[in-house]
């Protein structure tokens, strides 16, 4: 920034499907040679990779920006890229002509003041807004970055290319050009900011979208911003009759991960087993909404991220909301049959990117009912992602009285590790999981005297099978 089938919607099709249900048969492959070999036109990613290069007390920040303010274009990489690029990470941040000493642009974002005076948000909600203030600066970038992807929408190229490119150059040049500017400075933005999104995103694993599930979420993403078709066969380059209604879009989607969904919505309502909470999508899962739980006439996506695809009527085209647009029309959720192969099974890791130790295992002290420490605390702040230490099957995710929010995981080798004190979690019971892979974030929930994580190596799932977890983890290969 320095510088009447038409008329229908899926509650027709899936009524419709019904009657064509031996036709349908004929295109039950739907979707199987619908490729990608990139995913254009969004920012990478559906999260922040455990890196120790995008600091904690930021991650919060921009996720709530981006499901408050944002767009396709813009993912949590993306805009941690283009916030480092601005001010590598300086709230206090100002740029000044050498010569006339007059401010250039501001803040952790570097909005221009005058921009700033139109773009800027209210983030916090504490009746101002500070270029300063990282509450309110984030949130700005997010509102001015989808602001002006929808001024260059209709220029050539990829849309989050010429978007950044806007916010660095503006986007009458971005229009004038026909895309990236011929300028040095703006062809470097865009490509920094791109490289760094790809290094920053999080890995396509577990509950992220995983392997396979990565290719779901991806193949749905290539239809975005394409026009709604009833009856659709959902191809590439989805237009005509191979645009994408609602139930062919997950279906098309779902084809990647070798599953074939029924074709409307009324019969994949009944696809694998029941989601009971929005805290438990992962990418892939299908939200459905109008109608009745039984007889739903409308399905969308969960791509990761806090974030929904679907096709949603005629005369609209593919689109992504934020879940929280679709939380209080949720019918009923399900996951449709298919199991990720657990990915990472050599890759161990430390639970949190910075390894440092706290209280260590078997310190004594009457805090503890067992008279010791039973497992060894990480001291991170409040926010911190928490991964699985190593490749393994969830057998308990949920409220554990003094532990607060834990996960429990068993391993291959059938030991269990243990997470405790978590503000939040984003894996649940029974799902397979990679080492890495985010499994929560850190809080002081339960008997905590502060933000950390508790962490215990066991011989089996409960308390009181304890064993060194530090020598564990260093039996695998982890430098500790």
């Amino acid at each position: 920034m320095k510088k009447l089938f038409l008329s229908l919607g899926c509650a027709g099709i899936a009524a419709f499907g019904l009657l064509v249900a031996a036709v349908l048969a004929l295109t039950s492959a739907i979707g199987n040679d619908n490729t990608s070999d990139s995913m254009t036109n969004a920012g990478f990613g559906g999260g922040l990779a455990n890196t120790k290069d995008i600091p904690s007390w930021i991650r919060p920040l921009i996720n709530s920006a981006i499901q408050k303010y944002g767009c396709p274009e813009v993912t949590p990489s993306l805009l941690a890229a283009q916030i480092y690029s601005e001010s590598a990470w300086d709230p206090k941040a100002e740029s000044k002509d050498p010569k006339t000493g007059a401010i250039i642009a501001q803040g952790i974002a570097q909005f221009i003041p005058g921009t700033w005076e139109t773009d800027g948000v209210d983030g916090n909600g504490d009746g101002r807004k500070d270029v300063f203030d990282p509450q309110d600066a984030i949130p700005s970038a997010v509102a001015y970055d989808c602001s002006l992807a929808k001024d260059v929408k209709n220029v050539p190229g990829d849309k989050t290319d010429n978007m950044l490119a806007a916010y660095n150059a503006g986007p009458y040049a971005v229009i004038h050009a026909g895309g990236i500017p011929p300028y040095d400075e703006t062809q470097g933005y865009v490509k920094e900011i791109r490289a760094l999104a790809r290094k920053w995103a999080a890995p396509m694993t577990g509950a992220g979208a995983a392997g396979r599930l990565g290719d779901v979420v991806q193949a749905a993403r290539s239809a975005l911003d394409t026009p709604y078709q009833w009856g659709g066969e959902c191809q590439p380059p989805f237009q005509g009759g191979n645009g994408c209604d609602c139930s062919s879009l997950v279906k098309m989607a779902w084809s990647k991960a070798g599953v074939n969904l029924a074709r409307s919505t009324y019969e994949q309502v009944n696809e694998g087993h029941e989601v009971h909470s929005v805290r438990d999508l992962r990418p892939g899962d299908l939200i459905f909404s109008g109608g009745s739980a039984s007889a739903p006439e409308h399905v969308s996506m969960y791509i990761g991220g806090g974030e929904v695809i679907d096709a949603p009527h005629a005369g609209a085209t593919v689109r992504i909301k934020p879940l929280s647009y679709w939380e209080s029309q949720i019918l009923t959720m399900r996951r449709p049959g298919y199991t990720e192969p657990a990915s990472g099974s050599g890759n161990w890791v430390t639970p949190v990117a910075d390894d440092s130790i706290g209280t260590g295992y078997h310190v004594p002290g009457s805090a503890w009912s067992s008279g010791y420490h039973t497992g060894v605390d990480f001291p991170v702040p409040a926010g911190t992602a928490i991964r699985a230490v190593g490749a393994g099957t969830v057998v308990t995710a949920g409220w554990s009285d003094a532990y607060g929010n834990q996960v429990v995981i068993q391993h291959g080798d059938g030991q269990y590790s243990q997470y405790a004190h978590m503000s939040s979690l984003s894996v649940s019971s029974g799902q397979q999981v990679g080492g890495g892979q985010q499994i929560g974030i850190s809080g002081a929930t339960g008997n905590a005297y502060g933000p950390h994580l508790h962490f215990e190596i066991r011989t089996g799932p409960e308390y009181g099978s304890d064993i060194d977890p530090l020598s564990y983890l260093r039996s695998h290969g982890v430098r500790l």
